[in-house]
């Protein structure tokens, strides 16, 4: 990994109970390194560190993935701002990611994710609406 020859912090140690995986915390990952950009398939929560708001959003909006993100805050004003920023389907304002109730749509954007998900949006992805167009030789109804 080379997360770990860069300079990142392993917060302990890889811990497996049988078929239970301990996450694991990494600490101190910058943006040059694999972590930062690639799924890892496994319990692996990689911390980065970031200095400002427009930061952030940077860090955010260069990843070629955007199905959640998640602001906190105590700055409501704020929150709404950096969200409307972010490229992603979903964010979460003082919470953790989570699959939203089927009232609002579950989307990604970019290599994220299919459409959006939620019961309407669920049936509008399977149907399609068509419009038929007849010409009749003769008016079929006059007005008036």
């Amino acid at each position: 990994m080379d997360a770990k020859q860069k300079g990142a912090t392993f917060c302990q140690e890889y811990i497996r109970e049988g078929n239970l995986i301990w996450p694991l915390l990494l600490d101190n990952v910058r943006p040059d390194m694999r972590i930062a950009w690639e799924e890892p398939f496994g319990p692996v929560l990689p911390v980065i560190r970031i200095n400002s708001v427009e930061e952030g959003i940077h860090h955010c909006n260069a990843s070629n993935y955007g199905l959640q993100g998640c602001v906190f805050t105590r700055d409501i004003n704020k929150a709404i701002l950096i969200s409307d920023a972010m490229e992603t389907g979903t964010v979460q304002i003082n919470s953790a990611p989570a699959r939203g109730p089927d009232h609002f749509p579950f989307q990604g954007l970019k290599d994220s994710g299919i459409g959006s998900q939620g019961i309407t949006n669920s049936i509008n992805m399977m149907t399609k609406i068509k419009s038929t167009v007849i010409n009749l030789p003769a008016p079929s109804y006059t007005i008036g």
